[in-house]
């Protein structure tokens, strides 16, 4: 008797990216007072790498034997620290202050995420490539420190991610690198005015995942 294959899978799943910031400031030059190209350059030390957090729904389709069409719908939590000068006038409305600093910031986005999935091992532990586009939408930024938040829905980077899975019984691992970053504007700070901006500093992401439903 011939059973038909589960072609179908739904997963939940949750990924920390780490990467490195984006430590450019030579625009400030032209568009600001020199004083904060200075300031910028004199506490450059202090900045950590980026963090980024995420959680989502996953949904699978094994187009062939090996091979799979990914779909992950999820939230992120964008963490930097490079201080760059915010607009808080022309960004955040904050009409009462001239001048404020972008010392550390969050990034609350929905993440639209296509893929696909190649197996090259299949036995009791699968192993195999991914390939992983990232749709980052933003819809709200916050710096604490001088209390500016700002609901409004943009789109903030589109990300490239080939890497590699290890999967075995539904769990899967996988651990991929930024290869493509296409970052639009990001008005809520002093920007270098590149829109489309296609610089792309090394950012490796480490992923967990779970199938819970198949069919």
């Amino acid at each position: 008797m011939k059973v038909d294959a589960q072609n179908h899978s739904l997963r939940i799943y949750t990924s920390y990216a780490i990467g490195q910031a984006d430590k450019r400031y030579d625009f400030l030059y032209d568009q600001h007072k020199p004083g904060a190209a200075q300031f910028v350059k004199d506490n450059i030390y202090k900045t950590t790498p980026d963090d980024e957090y995420s959680f989502g729904l996953g949904y699978s389709y094994h187009l062939k034997e090996k091979c799979r069409l990914t779909f992950d719908l999820g939230y992120a939590k964008l963490i930097q620290d490079f201080p760059l000068p915010a607009n808080g006038n022309t960004y955040f409305g904050k009409v009462y202050e001239i001048f404020f600093w972008r010392n550390k910031s969050y990034y609350h986005m929905i993440q639209v995420s296509p893929g696909i999935d190649y197996t090259i091992i299949s036995k009791d532990i699968n192993l195999g490539l991914i390939l992983q586009g990232v749709g980052n939408i933003s819809f709200h930024k916050n710096i604490p420190e001088n209390n500016l938040s700002r609901k409004k829905i943009e789109y903030f980077a589109t990300e490239l991610y080939p890497g590699v899975f290890a999967e075995y019984k539904g769990i899967r691992a996988s651990l991929s690198v930024r290869a493509l970053h296409l970052k639009n504007r990001d008005d809520a700070i002093w920007n270098n005015e590149l829109n489309i901006d296609k610089y792309n500093p090394f950012k490796i992401k480490f992923g967990l995942s779970f199938n819970f439903l198949k069919w």
